[in-house]
């Protein structure tokens, strides 16, 4: 039996807690509906998906407090990188070249902000970016990090698989690094 990467044994652990908080599920498979019993739209202040519409509307009726919105933001920059990295494979190129770049982008030495430079980054999250990047940059490669780790696990391409593993590898390891004060 082949060893678990690092990410993916965090996703494991992840999954693990989320059948107790499915509040996060969010970040971990972000298609996953909202449980009727908990969502009481508080907790990450990440939202929810409506569970009347169906059409994936997030609703969140309070304000969200200082930091929440980041875990949201890096959550949904996460999906859109997969995405685009998916649709960049089918249009020939190779995943592994498009997410080092992104790697790169998330993986900055400080006081760089850790955001892909092709992304926008929500005007409202610059500062909290730039403010203290020794622990705002750990909690956006961490949250990406499983993120990417997700799309790995359930991607049956193994190129695609293989370059969202290595990337949730390498921001995670980062995180860890930066958290711990040994960037």
């Amino acid at each position: 039996m082949a060893t678990a990467s690092r990410a993916a044994l965090t996703v494991e652990v992840m999954e693990m807690l989320a059948h107790y908080d499915p509040r996060l599920w969010e970040l971990i498979d972000p298609d996953v509906p909202p449980h009727p019993i908990h969502d009481n739209g508080g907790g990450l202040g990440i939202g929810f998906r409506s569970a009347v519409g169906g059409d994936g509307a997030r609703l969140n009726p309070q304000p969200l407090p200082p930091g929440h919105g980041l875990l949201s933001a890096v959550r949904d920059m996460s999906v859109s990188v997969a995405e685009a990295t998916i649709a960049a494979s089918l249009a020939g190129r190779k995943p592994a070249e498009v997410l080092r770049e992104v790697g790169d982008d998330i993986c900055p030495e400080p006081p760089k902000m850790p955001w892909p430079k092709k992304w926008p980054v929500p005007v409202q999250l610059q500062p909290q970016l730039l403010a203290d990047p020794q622990r705002v940059s750990p909690a956006v490669q961490a949250t990406a990090a499983l993120v990417f780790q997700s799309y790995a696990q359930r991607t049956k391409d193994k190129s695609l698989s293989t370059a969202f593993t290595n990337l949730a590898d390498r921001l995670l390891e980062r995180a860890l690094k930066t958290a711990n004060g040994s960037a």
